[in-house]
């Protein structure tokens, strides 16, 4: 008899087994399984084509916070390109790497990269998150992609996306903050307020 199992029934005991799946979970663990999936979305990618993957793109201002979110969440992870000035410094799994893509794919993230013309929504999932689960994910993705300006105390986001994505990018900012945040093309001006409140859990 073949006691294998399919690959799909060991990513699903992976995930149980790793906390990743909402039925088998702690809050703390779930909450951060949706700031990796912030990371993935605002600094990183996930790759379903050949060995499915997701990298976390790391900065010497958020590594610690990614370490944080990482130990929480019981993703083991390696860094590639550390010492690379001409390449950005990546965090990826070591183990379940494969699952992980996929969970982040049924949340649904884009798999297919990210471009001027995908995706077209930010992932439906994140409007049915509560409010300070909608707070950190808005805080994780300004973290990985607003630019600070000398003398002032508000950022910028640019993102070369479709214009249906970047307004739900800007609502999401917006109902998470209370305060003045516009978009004009693919720029998206945070006001010092609205800066505060998006900047002060990380």
């Amino acid at each position: 008899m073949n006691d294998s199992q399919p690959d799909v029934v060991r990513g699903i005991q992976a995930a149980e087994a790793r906390g990743w799946l909402a039925d088998h979970t702690t809050p703390e663990q779930e909450q951060a399984v949706v700031e990796l999936a912030a990371w993935a979305l605002s600094g990183g990618s996930i790759h379903l084509d050949g060995e499915a993957y997701a990298y976390f793109a790391l900065e010497p201002h958020s590594r610690d916070e990614f370490e944080r979110i990482a130990t929480t969440a019981k993703l083991s992870y390696r860094i590639i390109r550390e010492n690379d000035p001409d390449r950005a410094t990546e965090a990826r799994a070591t183990t379940d790497g494969s699952v992980l893509a996929r969970v982040f794919a049924a949340m649904g993230l884009p798999t297919h990269g990210k471009s001027r013309d995908n995706p077209t929504h930010f992932p439906a999932f994140v409007n049915q998150l509560d409010a300070p689960a909608r707070e950190r994910f808005a805080s994780i993705y300004v973290l990985n992609r607003a630019s600070e300006h000398d003398g002032k105390d508000t950022l910028t986001i640019r993102e070369e996306r479709p214009a249906s994505y970047l307004n739900e990018l800007v609502a999401l900012l917006r109902d998470v903050s209370n305060q003045p945040i516009t978009r004009s093309g693919y720029s998206i001006t945070i006001s010092a307020a609205a800066a505060e409140v998006l900047r002060r859990d990380t």
